[in-house]
């Protein structure tokens, strides 16, 4: 029998009964699995995920946009997420990305960044992908709509998306770098849970 190890992203209002509690399922956001050496991959949502109401947090990428909003987050850190996250596309009738306009009216790729907010979206179909993916889907003019139908969207242009897609490893340590700066001075905690 192999045990997997990941860290836990739970929802903040949902707290497991103890310290050496399991929390419930219905209260894990997600998890980044960590491999053996220690090498943490991409976040994956929990499909089984029950957010207290339609308007709480879903997904890092979700929590990370809404940060952005207040000016709280910079562009930095919305890339390197992207670079680490999972996504849903929306997909026409055909299996083609589901192409729509935003609010603002600019043409857009239809993206969930988790099962709660693809149930707040409406496309016949939807497919996982990562950023290779969603880059090479990606039309020429036209940007990226995450969460369409929640009480935030989110548009990313397009190009912005690419270079998440195409930083170098300098530019990638330098923005964990500005991350780390931006995060001095506030307690941030992982909890690793074995399974």
């Amino acid at each position: 029998m192999s045990t997997e190890n990941y860290f836990l992203l739970l929802d903040p209002d949902r707290e497991p009964e103890g310290p050496s509690a399991v929390p419930a399922i219905e209260a894990v956001i997600g998890v980044w699995p960590v491999a053996g050496d220690g090498v943490v991959g991409a976040f994956r949502g929990n499909p089984d995920y029950l957010p207290r109401d339609a308007d709480a947090v879903a997904d890092p990428l979700d929590a990370l946009f809404r940060l952005a909003v207040q000016g709280r987050a910079g562009a930095e850190q919305i890339q390197l997420v992207l670079r680490d996250s999972l996504f849903e596309v929306g997909l026409n009738g055909d299996g083609r990305p589901l192409i729509m306009r935003s609010p603002d009216d600019v043409p857009c790729m239809v993206i969930a960044t988790s099962g709660p907010r693809r149930e707040q979206a409406t496309a016949p179909q939807w497919r996982r992908i990562d950023l290779t993916e969603l880059v090479s889907l990606l039309p020429d003019r036209v940007d990226v709509l995450f969460n369409p139908g929640s009480v935030l969207p989110f548009r990313l242009i397009g190009d912005f998306v690419r270079e998440a897609l195409l930083m170098s490893d300098e530019e990638i340590t330098e923005a964990y770098e500005a991350v780390r700066e931006s995060l001095s001075g506030r307690s941030l905690e992982v909890v690793p849970w074995s399974l």
